[in-house]
């Protein structure tokens, strides 16, 4: 336990490291040592709630220490990059079996598809997903990789662009043709774009310093359409099957424009930040709140902020089943099936974990801390 001292974001941000390293499982079992647990629940019966052993929001949670860890002071340092280590360290489970550099959103040293689902786990020995460039980008971020394996991936990433073995189908016709990054590695899967996404894999490509590709220019260009658009406001679900809601989406988009001048995005920043700004101002969902409060921070907003810190407790963030990311089969459908079936029950699956809001909450405080915000004021 870390000692307390004065100034009530910074009490709070020890609370959430605590409480973030109490979670981490200890010992293989269904999960791995070093993992926060995940449940999922299928949105036609969304009180049936099963555990679920993805990788990806013990990603996430290592992703956004490592963000946040230059701001971290004294102990919260230490404790901070004592849960990324034993997070890490639980990845071996999910890398790709033929020793590219890749990782699948589920363990690949035994056949897992939907655990604990009545019909779905009956598959796993035929229905194995392949590889993903979400989960891949998140870890890499986490982890950190050596220019030449960087480099690598990035080639592997762009042999399963749109044009390269097959063409995306359900998207906007106005940019189907971009040879913009796909979602998965598979050969078989079909090509798909998706915001979120694409926020992720361009976040990896900038933190690496690697150089842009036809791909990058593509994806990027796949953005500014959904931006110029607002497709974030008012058709999430279809620019992002993963991050379905706007507030989630303006969240990926802060977290790339607000570390990295994206030439040809930088002129929708003040449009994304008023939307946040405005969406902010009517939300009640106190993980919205965060998130979005975390968006404007990312995108230069200092003033008017909520002192989200005085209405949560981690306890309260804990029990909130705040849905960050979704699987929605209707995503492996052309369309016109795959908007008649956007947001039906049958084809969504919602995955949350108690330790990821711990995190959200944590990022947002250690960023107001450090702009000098509300709360304690900016590191010295």
């Amino acid at each position: 336990m870390m000692a307390r001292s004065q100034g009530p974001d910074s009490l709070m941000i020890r609370k959430l490291l605590d409480r973030i390293g109490s979670q981490q499982v200890k010992q293989d079992g269904f999960y791995y040592a070093g993992m926060f647990p995940t449940l999922r629940s299928w949105s036609a019966t969304p009180a049936d709630v099963k555990t679920d052993n993805s990788i990806f929001f013990t990603a996430l949670v290592v992703f956004t220490l490592r963000q946040m860890s230059p701001y971290l002071r004294g102990e919260e340092q230490e404790a901070g990059d004592s849960i990324m280590a034993r997070g890490i360290r639980s990845y071996v489970h999910y890398r790709n079996r033929k020793g590219l550099p890749s990782y699948n959103f589920w363990p690949t040293d035994r056949a897992t598809f939907f655990p604990h689902s009545v019909f779905l786990d009956r598959l796993k020995d035929s229905k194995q997903i392949t590889d993903d460039l979400d989960d891949t980008s998140i870890m890499d971020l986490g982890t950190g990789l050596e220019d030449s394996t960087a480099r690598k991936l990035k080639a592997l990433m762009a042999a399963h662009a749109n044009g390269t073995s097959s063409r995306i189908r359900n998207t906007y016709k106005q940019v189907k043709e971009l040879p913009a990054y796909s979602a998965w590695f598979g050969r078989k899967t079909p090509i798909e774009f998706d915001a979120g996404v694409f926020c992720n894999v361009l976040y990896f490509v900038y933190a690496n310093n690697l150089a842009l590709n036809a791909q990058d220019s593509a994806s990027i260009r796949f953005l500014a359409y959904v931006l110029k658009n607002r497709k974030y406001m008012g058709d999430a679900a279809y620019a992002s099957s993963y991050y379905p809601r706007s507030p989630i989406l303006i969240y990926h988009l802060s977290r790339l424009l607000g570390r990295f001048p994206v030439a040809d995005l930088e002129e929708y920043k003040p449009r994304l930040r008023a939307d946040a700004r405005a969406l902010l101002a009517r939300t009640k969902d106190p993980m919205d709140r965060v998130i979005l409060g975390t968006s404007l921070l990312r995108l230069g907003e200092t003033t008017g902020l909520p002192d989200i810190s005085s209405d949560l407790s981690f306890l309260s963030v804990e029990r909130d089943p705040f849905v960050f990311y979704i699987a929605n089969l209707s995503c492996l459908f052309p369309n016109p099936i795959r908007r008649l079936f956007l947001r039906s029950p049958l084809c969504i699956y919602y995955f949350y974990a108690p330790t990821y809001n711990d995190a959200l909450l944590l990022e947002y405080l250690v960023l107001r801390r450090q702009m000098g915000t509300p709360g304690d004021g900016p590191a010295k």
